[in-house]
Order: C-alpha cells, then sequence, then structure tokens
C-alpha cells in the first residue's frame, strides 16, 4: 500500500494563480507546500504563447505599467520566483482521486508512479477550459478534421511553427477569440471571419483594437439559433441562419468554464450548470480546509488577476492553518 506524504498546503495547478498563492504563503513562513501540475513546465496558460519575432504579445503586466509581454516570458517569470523557494513542483503529474474530507489527494506521473498526499489545507487553483460545441448548445454538424480548440491552434502556431489553415473562421467572440485571430494572421493567414450567436462581439472595443495592430478580422454577428460545422473530411464552413461561410479550418474559442471534474468526482459542491464551485466569503470550497483561486472561480480573467487572485486566497489559507 501506497505510503502518504504529508504538507501544510498542496495546490492544484502551477498556472498563475497556483504560483501566487505558493508565492505568498512561503513568503509568510509556510515551507511545507506542494504543487501539482499536469503540464511539462509552470506557467499554465500563458507557457503555451511562445515568444517569437513577429509574434503577438497577449498578456499584459498590469502591475508594470500594463506592458504587454509574450505568455512564455510571463510563466519564465514565474517559474523564476518558484525556483528561488523550496516549493516541490510535481510536473506531469495528473491527479487521479480527491478525498474532500480527509483532505487527502492521488496523483500519478511517470517518475514516482501513483503518489498519495495530505496536507492541513488544499487550493484548487487548476483553471478552465473552453466549452464544447455541445455545451453551447447552438453548434451542430459533425467535428471534421481541422476543427480546433485554442490551446490546440497555440501548440501548432507557436510550439511546432505550424499554419494549419489559410482561411480561418472562428467561432466565439470574447479576447480569446481575437488573441486567436491576431495569431493566425501574424503566422500567415487571411483575416479570420469570426461569429457568434451575438449582434455584437464580446470582446471590449479596446480590447479588439489591440490586436487590430496584427490584422483586421470581420465580425458576422447573428441572433443564431443554431450553427452547422459543413464538411466531410475537412471544414469547409460554416450554415448560419441560412448563410453559408467557406473556410478552410474553424478554431472554437473562449466561453470558458471551471475545471470541476476532480470536485465532483471528490463530491465537493459545484453549481449546476454554470460548473463554478460553491464558495464562502471567505473562498473556501463546501469542505473545510479546500479553497479556489483564480478562473476556477468562473468566467475569464487574465493572468495577472490570477496571480493577485492566488496571493488573496493564500491570506485566506493562512487565517486557516493557524486556527487549526
Amino acid at each position: 500500500m501506497n505510503s502518504t506524504k504529508h504538507f501544510s498546503v498542496v495546490i492544484i495547478g502551477a498556472g498563475p494563480a497556483g504560483v501566487g498563492a505558493a508565492l505568498k504563503l512561503y513568503k509568510s513562513g509556510i515551507k511545507s507546500i506542494a504543487i501539482i501540475e499536469r503540464n511539462d513546465k509552470i506557467g499554465g496558460i500563458p507557457s503555451f504563447y511562445k515568444r517569437k519575432k513577429g509574434g503577438v504579445r497577449t498578456f499584459m503586466r498590469w502591475s508594470r505599467g500594463g506592458y504587454p509581454v509574450f505568455g512564455q516570458d510571463y510563466a519564465a517569470w514565474l517559474g523564476k520566483q518558484i525556483l528561488k523557494t523550496d516549493v516541490e513542483v510535481k510536473l506531469e503529474s495528473q491527479v487521479l482521486e480527491i478525498d474532500a474530507k480527509g483532505k487527502m489527494l492521488t496523483f500519478v506521473n511517470s517518475k514516482e508512479g501513483k503518489v498519495n498526499l495530505s496536507a492541513d489545507a488544499i487550493i484548487r487553483a487548476c483553471g478552465s477550459r473552453e466549452e464544447t460545441p455541445a455545451e453551447r448548445k447552438w453548434i451542430a454538424g459533425a467535428r471534421p478534421v481541422k476543427v480546433f480548440f485554442t490551446k490546440q491552434i497555440l501548440n501548432l502556431v507557436d510550439r511546432n511553427n505550424l499554419l494549419p489553415m489559410k482561411k480561418p473562421l472562428i467561432i466565439g467572440s470574447d479576447i480569446i477569440a481575437y488573441a486567436a485571430a491576431a495569431k493566425l494572421k501574424a503566422a500567415g493567414a487571411s483575416d479570420s471571419t469570426i461569429v457568434d450567436n451575438r449582434t455584437s462581439p464580446k470582446a471590449p472595443f479596446y480590447e479588439r483594437l489591440y490586436f487590430r495592430f496584427w490584422g483586421n478580422p470581420q465580425y458576422r454577428g447573428f441572433d443564431v439559433k443554431s450553427l452547422e460545422i459543413t464538411g466531410v473530411k475537412s471544414a469547409t464552413g460554416v450554415n448560419l441562419n441560412g448563410t453559408h461561410i467557406d473556410c478552410d479550418g474553424i478554431v472554437i474559442c473562449g466561453e470558458l468554464i471551471p475545471n470541476s471534474e476532480l470536485a465532483l468526482i471528490g463530491n465537493l459542491k459545484v453549481n449546476i450548470p454554470s460548473r463554478i464551485p460553491v464558495i464562502n466569503k471567505n473562498y473556501q470550497l463546501s469542505e473545510s480546509g479546500w479553497f479556489a483561486a483564480g478562473n476556477i472561480l468562473g468566467g475569464f480573467h487574465g493572468a495577472e488577476w490570477c496571480y493577485y487572485d492566488g496571493k488573496k486566497v493564500a491570506d485566506y489559507v493562512l487565517k486557516y492553518i493557524s486556527k487549526s
């Protein structure tokens, strides 16, 4: 039977919120901290946005005068801060189970196998994901080749320098969609067509204006009852309110929902259908000693907001531990 290693605090997720919480806890005297991260590097979503000549700077450092930076640079900065501490970071590690009442979890990785951890407090900072077509409820049709989510496009364009489409169509109109349109244009594609089930884009004007530096996507907003993706072997376009819009690739962007699968497995309370965890005013979840930070709280927030939200949650964790 596997033994259980105990920490003062375990954090699930090494993105901006998880790192922010870890740094605040460490600097406040909590030295026994572990971070569990399923990716191969620290930084969360920003780490997928690679620095490259002519690339798109998509992350704002509001604490540094609002200067835009490459996500890879922001993630590297987070990693450097963690390296200055004794925080144990478990990369490429997938949490399989949680025991909410016992404040325990089980994760697995290729080096250690299956590992059990317990803690005085656990912070869930595992972010959010984009809604699937089925979850959006207004996107129909099959999913042929060349229908992507944003993270897949980042892997192709930024990590592998591949351009999977020349005439892109983007479903969704928040800031993530306009950032994706800018990245595709900078990589050599034509201006994207952006479609959504609303008459005006979800991204605010000034955010859209910033991404105009790289391109000028065309917005096609409708009072949409349904959108049908067309194409048998490969995406060829969409049928939208009787109009067919051609493309040679589709990106499904934005509309984030919290990564709540683990919470549901561990019987932590989650609001359905929003999937936003039930929390009290102290960021504590439905079981004592469990906390939430960052985009797992619902909605879309930038990396800098998540970083400082993690620090704020750490303050509540410190108070909880001191009373335990």
